[in-house]
C-alpha cells in the first residue's frame, strides 16, 4: 500500500464529529431558541426532545390552530415537563390578527405551475388544490382589483389578478369542480340514502313485531316523511347558495413554487390614490381601526385562564393598539404582551410601540413584502438596537431555517443569517414552520443550537462603557447593572448571581454581560418570562428570604455542573429597593 495513503486520517461521519462535540469544554448558549407548536407537534414526547435539543420557550399561532383544545392539550404538557425536566417553560400565543391567510389545503404541499390559473374564493369550506383556494378574511374581495398581484408566503408566490368571476359563474364553477362541497340534487339524494341504510334496517327490524299490513303501512308513511325531509334540505341548500354572494379572482401563476396551508397573503401594485389615502391616514386624528378581532378575544381569554406567559399582537402600527389589548386583558393578569412589527407605519412607531410592549418579535419576512430586501436588513439591525437601548427583549422570526422544512441539514446562507442576528446579541431566534409542518422538527432546533452556540464560542464580547440603556422606574437598576458588568469584564467574572425580580437580569442582558446572568427568584411568571432573554438563566426558589444561606447552595450547584470552579471571581447581587430616603443595595464580588 502507498505510505502516504496510510498516513491519511480516515474519513469521520458525521454522526461521530457531533458526538464528540458534546464532550467540548463547556459553554452556556446565550441565544435562546422558541418553538412555534400546532396540532402536528402538540404531542409530549415530540415536545420533550424539542426541549431536550435546546428549545427554551413554545409558542402556538391562532392561524394555525382551529381546535381550541390543543391549547389545554398544550399546558397540560408544559407543567408536566416542568416537573420532569425541573427548569420553566414560558408559552407564548400569537394571535391571528386581520392578517389574511389562505386556508386548509388537500395536502401538506402542492406544486403550482407557471402560466396555470388557480381561483381565490372567500368559501372557507373550499379545501385548496393547484385549482382553487379560499382566505380567511373577506376584506381581500373589497381591497384587491384585476390588474393588481398577490403574494402569498412572503413573496415565494406571485399571481396576478387577470379577472373576476360573476357571482353565477363563480357558483356554476364551484358546483361543477366540487361536487362534495356542492352536491347536484341527485347526488345529494344519493348520499343521505346511503347514510340512511344502516337507520332503515333498525326500523325494519322494529317494525318486524307488528303484523305484515301494518308493517308495510308504517314503511309507507315513513318513506314519505323522509322523502319530504331530503326534499326541504335539498330546498334549503338551494336557497343557502342562492342568496350567498361569492367572489371569486382568476389569477394566473407567475412562476413555478409549491404552495403550503395557513400561508399569509398580500396584495401589492395598488393604485396612487390607494397610497395617497393610506398616507393620509397615518396623520390623521380619526377613530383607529382595531387590529383585535373577536376571534383574538376568545383566544387571548383562553390564554389568560390557562396561565399563559405572553401574548404577541400581530401587525401592530400605532402604540394605541398595544394600550388596547392591556385594556381588554386588564390590569389583574401578569401576561406579557409582544408585538410583532410588520408594516413601515409600525416601523415609524417603533419607539413608541416599544415604549408601552413587553417585548418585540421582528417578522422580517413581513416587511420583505413592501420594502426592498436590503433595506429590511437594517431595518432588523435598527430595531434589535433600539430594544437594547430600550431594555425590551427581541426575537426574530421567519424564514430561519427554511431549507430544513424537508432537508437534515442547513444552507450556508441560513448559517451566515444566523450567524449575523448572534453577533447582534438577539434576545431569541423563532422557528415557525419548521417546528409546525416541516419533516424534521428535532434536528431543525439541534442544528439551531449548535451554530448559536459556535458562532457565540467564537464572538469576543467587548466591554462598551459609553453604551446607555434607558433609565427605568428604579435607575439603581441600570446603575448598578452597569457597575456589574465594568466588573465582570475587569475581573474575567465567570458568573453574576442576582436575586431579582426581573428589571435588573434585563439590564445585565442588554449591556452584554461576559458571562452566564443567573437570575434567581421566587416567582414563577418572572422565572418563564426570563427564559427568553439573552444570556439569562433563571433559578426558581421557594423564597427569597435568607439570601446568605442561598448563595452557597446555588454556587454549589453550579459548581457540580461545570459552570464555575475553584479560584473564579463571582458576582452577587441582591438587594435592590427604591426608598423616598434612598437605595439599599448590595454588589458582592466573591472568589470561590
Amino acid at each position: 500500500m502507498n505510505t502516504r495513503l496510510s498516513n491519511l486520517t480516515p474519513i469521520r461521519s458525521r454522526e461521530n464529529i457531533l458526538k464528540d462535540e458534546q464532550h467540548e469544554p463547556h459553554h452556556q448558549r446565550r441565544t435562546k431558541i422558541v418553538c412555534s407548536i400546532n396540532e402536528k407537534t402538540c404531542e409530549i414526547d415530540i415536545i420533550r426532545e424539542m426541549l431536550k435539543a435546546g428549545a427554551n420557550a413554545l409558542s402556538i399561532n391562532t392561524a394555525y390552530t382551529h381546535d381550541r383544545r390543543q391549547y389545554e392539550k398544550l399546558k397540560m404538557i408544559r407543567d408536566q415537563l416542568e416537573q420532569e425536566l425541573d427548569h420553566t417553560i414560558p408559552i407564548n400565543m400569537m394571535l391571528q390578527g386581520k392578517i389574511t391567510r389562505i386556508g386548509h389545503l388537500r395536502q401538506p404541499e402542492i406544486y403550482l405551475k407557471k402560466g396555470n390559473i388557480i381561483r381565490i374564493t372567500q368559501d372557507n369550506k373550499v379545501i385548496g388544490d393547484e385549482n382553487i383556494i379560499c382566505v380567511d378574511q373577506d376584506e381581500l374581495f373589497t381591497q384587491a382589483k384585476v390588474g393588481d398581484q398577490i403574494f402569498i408566503d412572503y413573496g415565494q408566490i406571485v399571481l396576478n389578478i387577470k379577472a373576476l368571476e360573476t357571482d353565477q359563474e363563480a357558483k356554476q364553477i364551484l358546483m361543477e369542480k366540487y361536487p362534495d362541497l356542492y352536491p347536484t340534487e341527485a347526488m345529494f339524494r344519493n348520499s343521505i340514502f346511503e347514510q340512511d341504510k344502516s337507520e332503515k334496517s333498525k326500523l325494519q327490524s322494529k317494525s318486524s313485531l307488528s303484523s305484515e299490513n301494518s308493517r308495510g303501512g308504517s314503511s309507507t308513511q315513513l318513506q314519505s316523511k323522509k322523502q319530504k325531509y331530503i326534499d326541504q334540505i335539498i330546498q334549503n341548500k338551494k336557497q343557502k347558495l342562492a342568496t350567498k354572494s361569492l367572489i371569486v379572482f382568476i389569477c394566473e401563476i407567475e412562476q413555478n413554487c409549491l404552495m403550503r396551508p395557513f400561508k399569509p397573503l398580500f396584495i401589492t401594485n395598488r393604485t396612487k390614490e390607494q397610497k395617497q389615502t393610506i398616507k393620509q391616514s397615518d396623520d390623521s386624528d380619526e377613530e383607529i381601526e382595531t387590529q383585535i378581532t373577536s376571534k383574538d378575544i376568545n383566544d387571548f381569554t383562553i390564554a389568560k385562564r390557562l396561565d399563559f406567559d405572553s401574548i404577541t399582537l400581530s401587525n401592530v402600527s400605532r402604540p394605541e393598539e398595544v394600550h388596547e389589548l392591556k385594556h381588554l386583558l386588564g390590569s389583574s393578569t401578569n401576561i406579557q404582551i409582544f408585538v410583532r412589527i410588520t408594516t413601515q407605519e409600525g416601523i415609524n412607531n417603533f419607539d413608541k410601540i416599544m415604549e408601552i410592549a413587553d417585548g418585540c418579535i421582528i417578522a422580517r419576512a413581513y416587511l420583505a413584502t413592501w420594502a426592498q430586501i436590503e433595506d429590511v436588513v437594517q431595518m432588523q439591525h435598527d430595531m434589535i438596537l433600539n430594544c437594547r437601548k430600550l431594555v425590551k427583549p427581541v426575537l426574530i422570526s421567519t424564514q430561519i431555517l427554511e431549507s430544513m422544512l424537508t432537508q437534515t441539514n442547513p444552507t450556508f446562507a441560513e448559517m451566515g443569517d444566523i450567524a449575523d442576528v448572534v453577533e447582534q446579541h438577539i434576545d431569541g431566534i423563532m422557528l415557525s414552520g419548521e417546528t409546525t409542518y416541516g419533516n424534521h422538527p428535532i434536528k431543525v432546533v439541534q442544528a439551531l443550537a449548535r451554530i448559536s452556540t459556535n458562532i457565540e464560542m467564537h464572538t469576543r464580547l467587548q466591554y462598551q462603557g459609553i453604551f446607555q440603556i434607558k433609565i427605568q422606574e428604579n435607575p439603581i437598576a441600570s446603575i448598578i447593572a452597569q457597575n456589574a458588568i465594568e466588573n465582570a469584564y475587569s475581573l474575567r467574572v465567570k458568573l453574576i448571581l442576582l436575586f431579582t425580580t426581573g428589571e435588573t437580569a434585563l439590564s445585565l442582558s442588554k449591556l452584554h454581560a461576559p458571562c452566564p446572568i443567573v437570575a434567581v427568584t421566587a416567582k414563577k411568571t418572572i422565572a418563564r418570562n426570563l427564559n427568553i432573554v439573552n444570556g439569562v438563566i433563571p433559578f426558581l426558589v421557594g423564597s427569597l428570604v435568607g439570601i446568605e444561606q442561598l448563595t452557597p447552595r446555588i454556587l454549589e450547584n453550579f459548581k457540580q455542573k461545570g459552570w464555575i470552579k475553584q479560584g473564579d471571581y463571582i458576582i452577587s447581587i441582591s438587594g435592590l429597593f427604591g426608598t423616598q430616603e434612598g437605595i439599599i443595595n448590595q454588589m458582592t464580588i466573591l472568589l470561590i
